[in-house]
């Protein structure tokens, strides 16, 4: 059973004040905010993200850059399309699989990640500045352990996934044999 908090019953009063979900969408939007008052309004700090993943490993597929960055499947399309758009990035056939799509940075997307970079480092600066070098390195180190936690999970939901995925295919494909199977042939037993 999930650990809970010891201080407000779980039947008290529902307190915001004391939501780690809650705090932790906050402490995002501050980054937002800041990263937004330094950089102004032609990127947000997702798409910032997203071009510094393409920058890091061109060639990435959109469901690569889902993971590299946390953003959801459906924000990650619209994202793609308007960058594209924009002429921020270039998709191709990814070679290494034909139903994916490898995306690079384009010359204009390269000259906004250059320019945002500076005040993307600022704007965590200042983040990092409202504590202590402790806290503020305590507080990194949570992060880091709470997004490697978050990709550990998310890893083991994606190969139980295509685990459930093979287990249905191979029942199905047996079903279909049973079908074609000629009356008075009793079906093989499975290995």
């Amino acid at each position: 059973m999930p650990r809970s908090m010891s201080d407000p019953p779980e039947s008290g009063a529902y307190r915001l004040a004391t939501s780690p979900s809650h705090l932790l969408h906050r402490a995002e939007q501050l980054a937002a905010d800041r990263f937004t008052q330094l950089v102004g309004d032609r990127v947000t700090l997702r798409q910032f993200a997203v071009l510094a993943a393409i920058a890091e490993s061109p060639g990435l597929s959109q469901s690569d850059l889902v993971r590299a960055t946390g953003v959801d499947r459906s924000t990650m399309a619209d994202m793609m399309a308007r960058m594209l758009k924009h002429g921020w990035i270039t998709r191709e056939a990814s070679s290494s699989d034909k139903r994916a799509h490898a995306v690079r940075l384009a010359p204009a997307g390269a000259t906004l990640l250059a320019a945002a970079t500076h005040h993307a480092r600022a704007a965590d600066a200042a983040i990092l500045d409202a504590l202590s070098r402790a806290k503020g390195r305590t507080f990194l180190n949570i992060l880091t352990l709470l997004a490697k936690l978050s990709d550990e999970a998310t890893a083991k939901a994606d190969r139980d996934a295509r685990r459930q995925a093979k287990k249905d295919a191979k029942q199905k494909a047996r079903g279909k044999k049973k079908e074609k199977a000629p009356k008075g042939d009793a079906p093989r037993k499975p290995r």
